[in-house]
């Protein structure tokens, strides 16, 4: 008896290990996605800050062999990066003893930059089916951003000398500008119960998103002379069908 309890259990186990990295039942299904993206721009410096956007879109997951997968996904994102610039107000001031004296005082200048397009990540995959319908997912690839609008955003300003400058938005694509096509490599670990996914993971701008631009935004000539790249942070959550 204890034999035969022996046998079986080791059968389970071997089982279950065979599961692990080898599901027999591994399929191909369609699957949706909605995440938090969390941009920054490479090489930026201090003229760029992390902003926050989304991404929505589905996936086609194909079995290759064992339990590794290539999963290729189409995406509707909004990407948000912070911009600061420095300008000049010059005033002349009389001194005690008569004299005009002209001095200068720098002050702060805050906008955005808004990128909105489709996104398709070409990741290969490999998924670790543990017991109760959990498997856990480790995923890399290429990723593709084809940008449909990009426009910088100015706030409105008061500058040291009491005047209002309205805020004001352009097209920020042209020579020098925002590119039409950049890509990044993707990477990231996920979890699947039943049917519920969320992941965490990130990319690395690997082309340039944008060269180095002077933008004419009202009475400014921004100068955001960077040529950056798209880096991001992003959460997701999904279901599969």
């Amino acid at each position: 008896m204890a034999l035969s309890l022996a046998a079986v259990a080791s059968t389970m186990a071997v089982d279950a290990q065979s599961y692990m990295f080898d599901n027999p039942e591994n399929r191909t299904f369609f699957g949706v996605r909605a995440g938090l993206d969390i941009s920054s721009a490479a090489n930026g410096g201090a003229m760029f800050s992390n902003k926050p956007g989304f991404a929505v879109g589905a996936v086609y997951d194909i079995p290759v062999v064992a339990n590794l997968y290539f999963e290729p996904a189409l995406y509707l994102f909004y990407n948000t990066f912070g911009t600061v610039h420095l300008e000049n107000y010059s005033y002349t001031q009389t001194d005690s003893e008569g004299n005009e004296n002209e001095y200068n005082k720098l002050y702060q200048v805050d906008g955005t930059l808004r990128n909105f397009g489709f996104r398709v990540p070409l990741n290969i995959g490999y998924h670790f089916d543990l017991a109760g319908d959990l498997s856990l997912h480790a995923f890399t690839g290429p990723q593709f951003n084809l940008s449909l609008v990009a426009r910088y955003h100015q706030n409105e300003v008061i500058t040291p000398g009491g005047q209002t400058v309205k805020s004001t938005s352009v097209d920020a694509f042209g020579t020098g500008g925002f590119k039409h096509f950049d890509l990044q490599w993707n990477f990231g670990v996920g979890i699947t119960y039943q049917r519920y996914y969320m992941s965490i993971g990130g990319s690395v701008g690997i082309t340039k998103m944008k060269s180095a631009s002077v933008i004419q935004a009202g009475p400014y000539a921004v100068d955001l002379r960077r040529n950056i790249r798209r880096n991001l942070f992003n959460l997701s959550v999904g279901y599969n069908f």
